[in-house]
């Protein structure tokens, strides 16, 4: 295990998503002569599924963090036909970093938020809706109200026809003089 590459990764790493999580798996196990976890093993660390861990493995060698050499990991006990990959932890501080616990840079860029196409929502390779590779892709946030208790009570008491709550038979909360809607509950 190594508590550097751990810290390295997690500071320095561009991927995001599920593919940070199984490089720093695959740092958790880095050692002198590299890293073996097998596919399993990472995709329990990242909690994804077995083909995600696939695609975020050939994510992390396109943004040169990782170099794999399939089925190169294991001793001279391993069987050959059951050798895992083996992993190159290929991350480095950049030449700015401070190189202390915190890995702070002279030079803070900006995080460029993507949407992940190795979230734990992706079902498998039928449904991957992966942007080609070098394409940009936009961050949006869509974020649901919360409706409290009070709110929830008020939209089902009756309206009038201008969409406010009904005081009275001919008046709503605003003092608008409006006819019932047909339909609306009493």
């Amino acid at each position: 295990m190594s508590v550097e590459s751990i810290s390295i990764a997690l500071h320095h790493s561009r991927a995001t998503g599920a593919a940070k999580l199984v490089l720093i798996g695959i740092a958790n196990h880095d050692g002198d002569g590299g890293a073996w976890p097998s596919v399993a093993t990472l995709a329990k660390y990242a909690g994804v599924t077995v083909r995600n861990v696939q695609k975020a493995v050939e994510r992390l060698e396109q943004l040169h963090e990782i170099r794999r050499f399939v089925q190169a990991g294991g001793d001279h006990r391993t069987a050959e036909h059951e050798r895992p990959n083996r992993y190159q932890f290929l991350l480095t501080c950049p030449p700015d970093c401070d190189r202390t616990s915190r890995h702070r840079t002279r030079t803070h860029a900006p995080v460029e938020l993507s949407l992940d196409p190795l979230s734990v929502a992706t079902p498998g390779v039928g449904s991957d809706t992966r942007p080609p590779v070098g394409s940009d892709t936009q961050t949006t946030h869509v974020t649901t109200p919360q409706v409290t208790k009070k709110e929830r009570r008020a939209s089902n008491r009756a309206r009038g026809a201008c969409g406010h709550e009904l005081i009275d038979d001919r008046h709503c909360e605003r003092g608008c003089p409006v006819a019932r809607v047909e339909g609306a509950p009493a």
